[in-house]
C-alpha cells in the first residue's frame, strides 16, 4: 500500500495539523539530504526523459545507502479558477499526483514501496515568487530527499 500524507488543506482550513509526518521530520537526529528536484510543465505530473534521469540517481543513492525516501510535491499559485477552495484543491490534486509520479519512478527503479514517503504540499511552500513565468515554473516541481533514521 503506497502512503500519502497530504499536508495543507487541513492546516489552512482549521490552523491545526491531522497528519502523521514522515519519520525524518519526527527525528530531529536523522540526518536527511536533496538528492534531486523533478521539475513539470503547466498542469501537468509527467517525468520528462530529461528529467527521469535525477529519478533515477536518487534511486540508486537510496538503495546503495540503505537511505529512507521522502517526496515533496509542489506545484505553482496560478490556477485558471479564482475560487479559494477550488484553487486548493487543483494545486493539492497536481501537488499530490506528482509525488506520487516520482514514488512510482523510485518503485520502478527499485527502491522498497516501506522506504517511500510522498508528501502532497500544494503551493504552500514556494522557492521563487511568481512574478515571471520562470519563477512560476521553479515552484512546480517534486523534491526527492534521502534520510537516514538513527
Amino acid at each position: 500500500m503506497k502512503k500519502l500524507l497530504i499536508l495543507g488543506l487541513t492546516v489552512l482550513l482549521s490552523g491545526c495539523a491531522l497528519f502523521q509526518e514522515p519519520d525524518c521530520q519526527k527525528d530531529k537526529t536523522a540526518r536527511s539530504e536533496l538528492a534531486g528536484v523533478v521539475h513539470f510543465a503547466n498542469n501537468s505530473a509527467v517525468i520528462t526523459k530529461g528529467e527521469r534521469g535525477i529519478v533515477s540517481e536518487a534511486a540508486r543513492r537510496a538503495i546503495n545507502e540503505k537511505a529512507k525516501v521522502v517526496v515533496y510535491g509542489h506545484a505553482s499559485h496560478r490556477t485558471l479558477t479564482k475560487d479559494v477552495l477550488q484553487k486548493i484543491l487543483v494545486n493539492m490534486r497536481i501537488s499530490e499526483e506528482r509525488a506520487m509520479r516520482v514514488a512510482d519512478a523510485l518503485y520502478s527503479d527499485g527502491v522498497k514501496l516501506e522506504d517511500v514517503n510522498t508528501v502532497a504540499l500544494f503551493d504552500s511552500r514556494p522557492v521563487e515568487k511568481e512574478t515571471t513565468p520562470a519563477g512560476e515554473a521553479a515552484n512546480r516541481r517534486a523534491e526527492i530527499y534521502l534520510y537516514w533514521p538513527d
